[in-house]
């Protein structure tokens, strides 16, 4: 996904804040969460956020994919 998106993984892992960063991680982590069932915090120290973040994150993304 990183390279798809030209980020490099090391700026994800980071916890960059750049708006095309944030969501590749949302990316990131609702697959991780969802597809292969990776608990919320070891997907957090992955990405360089709080497992808090990660929740918040994939529920906004599931939001707005519903409208």
């Amino acid at each position: 996904m990183c390279e798809e998106e030209g980020i490099k993984e090391e700026e994800l892992r980071n916890g960059g804040q750049r708006r095309r960063v944030s969501r590749l991680r949302t990316r990131v982590a609702h697959h991780l969460s969802r597809e292969l069932g990776i608990p919320m915090a070891e997907i957090g120290r992955h990405v360089g956020v709080c497992a808090s973040s990660v929740v918040k994150a994939i529920q906004k993304m599931e939001s707005t994919n519903k409208k």
